[in-house]
């Protein structure tokens, strides 16, 4: 395995140093625009920006791949990442943060997806699933140590800012300097949401769900704990801990979905997620120091249930599908999911806007109730074959990825005639 990792380290490098600054500016943005006086209605729509922004990359940056190869653009994109991130307190004004977090969605899908493209390359059938679950933890742990660099200063300096850009003007050095060739361009996203419901309606309407719930977390929740009196340490805490419970329970969760039906782990999974949801709206009120230990025991059992949800929605889907259909499946459900995701936010922010700060995890709790009796109801009228031969193994995925991470994974290269039990 070390020897796998060798030609790739210097990617691996950049790619930490990347997600250094990123994880820093999902726990800052959001914060310094409620500071500068934003509504939360603005700083979830400037969420939805970045949230079309990357969808918006995905299917861009394989052009630019095709005319200047992968260090270019990595060095392009990276370097328009860090004057984006300097400009933002040179124009405070709403429209213009919309528009440069838009332009970080584009520029870190594009990002992701070089950096993918180049592990995939790289990778071979034998070491493909432990380079991609190495991948993803590192992804995980350093947006994590971001969150936590949010301590060092006040939202309203741009000191954090620039060391956010100062991490990501480091990260264009290893692969500048990386002695490994580069891979052949990326194929283009081809999108067929009519294939995807196809195989199965209940992993598309998760991705929806799936969208909504975190892109309204990803965008309010650090308003949510400003609001509710968390100072920076327990807002890192806060933030931190939700991923980490995600971390944590994915792999669990998918390996159970694998013995028995994946709907009803959604199900049961949903269900958890809208209670561990209400139960957000009301601690605040009956315990008087909840942004140190039980908001982040809270927020890890709240990020164990709901960022699991997209990844078994996406073992569901390719369940029914052969290896020939599965990036092209998996690429229209990660765009599905960061669709919903740029309207989830707006959505959540105006039940923020009618109950307060609460509005946020009411909002998350309505849509995790409503998936969980979807997929009731779907369970009672259509029945599927319970045989485990029948299911792909699950993978763990993390939505901050590209449609090239799935041809990561090894299921890409089974016999393209392999037939599944379609729903």
């Amino acid at each position: 395995m070390l020897n796998a990792l060798i030609p790739i380290s210097s990617l691996l490098l950049s790619n930490a140093f990347l997600l250094l600054g990123h994880g820093l500016l999902l726990t800052l943005l959001p914060i310094a625009a409620s500071e500068s006086g934003f509504s939360d209605t603005q700083v979830a729509l400037t969420g939805s920006g970045y949230f079309l922004g990357f969808v918006s990359g995905c299917i861009a940056t394989p052009y630019m791949l095709k005319r200047v190869g992968h260090i270019r653009s990595f060095a392009v994109l990276a370097t328009s990442y860090s004057v984006v991130i300097l400009v933002f307190p040179l124009l405070p004004e709403f429209y213009s943060w919309l528009l440069l977090r838009f332009l970080i969605g584009v520029v870190i899908s594009g990002l992701y997806m070089i950096i993918e493209s180049w592990l995939n390359g790289t990778s071979s059938a034998s070491n493909r699933g432990s380079i991609r679950s190495i991948y993803t933890t590192l992804n995980l742990v350093m947006v994590m140590c971001g969150q936590q660099l949010f301590n060092l200063g006040s939202a309203r300096e741009s000191m954090l800012l620039g060391l956010a850009a100062i991490f990501i003007s480091i990260a264009i050095i290893p692969v500048s300097l990386t002695r490994s060739s580069a891979p052949e361009v990326v194929k283009q996203v081809n999108l067929n949401m009519a294939k995807v419901w196809k195989h199965s309606h209940v992993a598309l309407i998760g991705a929806v769900v799936a969208g909504f719930v975190t892109g309204a977390f990803w965008s309010l929740a650090p308003i949510y704990a400003k609001d509710n009196g968390f100072d920076s340490i327990q807002l890192g805490a806060f933030l931190s801990a939700t991923v980490f419970g995600g971390a944590c329970f994915q792999v669990p969760l998918g390996k159970f979905s694998d013995r028995f039906d994946r709907r009803s782990v959604l199900m049961f999974t949903a269900l958890a997620g809208a209670l561990v949801s209400m139960l957000f709206i009301g601690l605040p009120y009956v315990v008087s120091t909840f942004g140190g230990w039980p908001a982040a025991i809270s927020a890890f059992f709240w990020g164990g249930t709901c960022m699991t949800l997209y990844a078994i929605c996406l073992a569901h889907a390719n369940d029914n599908a052969t290896s020939e259909d599965f990036v092209e499946i998996s690429s229209a459900m990660l765009i599905t999911l960061g669709l919903s995701s740029a309207i989830g936010a707006p959505i959540a922010s105006l039940a923020m806007g009618l109950i307060g700060a609460q509005g946020l995890y009411a909002f998350t709790g309505i849509c995790l109730a409503t998936f969980f009796v979807i997929v009731l109801l779907r369970r009672r009228s259509h029945t599927i074959p319970s045989t485990l031969e029948t299911k792909e193994s699950f993978r763990a995925v993390t939505d901050m990825a590209s449609p090239t991470a799935y041809e990561m994974d090894p299921r890409t290269e089974a016999d393209a005639d392999a037939v599944n039990v379609r729903q």
